[in-house]
Formats: C-alpha cells, sequence, structure tokens
C-alpha cells in the first residue's frame, strides 16, 4: 500500500485580513470584488481565529416529585470575542489617516465592521482577484482598544492595540466564496 505525503503549505503569515468600514451594498453582507479591494488590508494577530464556537450553559431542571432522576436543562448562550493584536504609532494617533494607524481608524470602539479573512501573504497582499477564495466574512463589533503595550519585550518591538472583536449573530455571513465583480 503506497504512503501518500500530500503537499501542504505552511500556515504562519498565510491569513490577510480585509477591514470593510462601508457595509457591503448587497442584503446578503456578502460584498462585490470592488467593494472588498476598497477596504482597509490589515497584518493583526489574532487569538484564536475568527472560527469560534458558542457555549451553552446547562443546568439540573425540576425534579418531579417520586421520581430519582433530575433532568438536565439547556441554559443560555454565550458568543465568546475575538482577541485581536496590531500596531499602531501613537505619535499619529490624533492624525486621521496616519500613516502605521490604519487599523486603528478602521475599528473605533462601538463600530460594526465587515472582516474578510483569506489565504494569502500577510502584509504583501494588498488586492484581491477573482480567483482568490475568502476564508471567511464576518460582521463584527468593535470593542474597546486597550493599549497593549509593546508586540513583544525586545528593542525593536512595535507599540500595540489589544481589542475585542465579536462576531454579531455568532456566526459568519459566508464562508469560502469568491467575490464577484
Amino acid at each position: 500500500m503506497p504512503l501518500v505525503m500530500p503537499a501542504t503549505d505552511k500556515s504562519l503569515g498565510q491569513t490577510s485580513v480585509v477591514i470593510l468600514t462601508t457595509a457591503p451594498a448587497a442584503a446578503t453582507g456578502i460584498p462585490t470584488l470592488t467593494e472588498a479591494n476598497a477596504g482597509v488590508f490589515g497584518s493583526m494577530h489574532i487569538y484564536g481565529g475568527f472560527n469560534v464556537a458558542p457555549t451553552q450553559d446547562t443546568g439540573a431542571g425540576p425534579r418531579p416529585i417520586g421520581t430519582k432522576t433530575t433532568p438536565t436543562e439547556l441554559g443560555t448562550v454565550t458568543q465568546p470575542a475575538t482577541q485581536v493584536q496590531y500596531s499602531y504609532r501613537p505619535q499619529l494617533a490624533d492624525a486621521a489617516g496616519g500613516e502605521g494607524n490604519e487599523l486603528f481608524d478602521a475599528l473605533p470602539e462601538g463600530a460594526q465592521v465587515t472582516v474578510l479573512t483569506l489565504n494569502a501573504v500577510d502584509g504583501e497582499t494588498d488586492t484581491l482577484t477573482a480567483d482568490m477564495v475568502v476564508n471567511g466574512i464576518y460582521l463584527m463589533e468593535c470593542g474597546v482598544q486597550a493599549d497593549g503595550g509593546a508586540t513583544g519585550d525586545g528593542d525593536y518591538d512595535k507599540f500595540a492595540i489589544t481589542q475585542q472583536l465579536i462576531t454579531v449573530g455568532g456566526e459568519p455571513i459566508a464562508r469560502n466564496v469568491k467575490l464577484s465583480a
């Protein structure tokens, strides 16, 4: 029996994120290729990824008189937040459109943005083409932009913002889609 070893790609640095600050025109929430290319192509660290699974509490239900078992009942559903970290330049934080603060400006606290994730080289992909597959399209609510200090503890690390993003509705709008022109 032959052993098959399929070709693989390294995942490190292969996820690009596009932030759309304007909602897509389509009622489905799926942007066109033109709308996606008008977005902000960002480089950020995503703790745990956007594919978050909701959790549901369970507890003991009321036990009828004369029975020996207690039924388990379902409780509230909790949608977890996704934590992201991205660099910013505090010296230019007050200047709208300051170079290096594109994500800081695109993810203001309390805003709802559309986030696209795709397999592309992080930091080198700045245009989507018709043959690219978008892994996920998410409507997300932006949490507080907390000063995360630096991205590490070395001499050459960058200043960073740590922020919570919550997937509105708990599910992506779409997965594994090609955008139309």
